[in-house]
């Protein structure tokens, strides 16, 4: 895995900002350099003390966990449902066109 192409460190920094705490603690925090900090592979293997291919790795096999955790919990994907709808909501002027979204999402939820 090569450095991530800006749509794929959006979507992995997303889904590590939902599913960081089923990581082992040392994932987490190579992640957390890797995303929040934006630490290149070379000053993350300085910083932990560790070869440059050792955090490839830790950050190939985290994206990997963070794939499983959202294809089978697909929690970011709820919410960016109901964060469209929402949206929608937002929009909208009569009260009871507010209710029936409402009750749309409560009947998904």
């Amino acid at each position: 895995m090569a450095k991530l192409k800006l749509y794929d460190f959006v979507k992995y920094g997303k889904l590590f900002e939902e599913y960081s705490s089923l990581l082992s603690e040392d994932r987490q925090d190579v992640m957390r350099l890797y995303f929040d900090y934006n630490m290149t592979l070379a000053e993350i293997s300085k910083e932990k003390n560790v070869s440059r291919q050792a955090v490839l790795d830790a950050i190939s096999k985290a994206c990997e966990k963070l794939d499983y955790y959202e294809n089978h919990l697909k929690n970011c994907q709820k919410k960016e449902k109901i964060l469209k709808k929402l949206e929608i909501i937002r929009d909208l002027n009569k009260i009871s066109e507010i209710k029936a979204k409402v009750e749309e999402i409560i009947g998904e939820i």
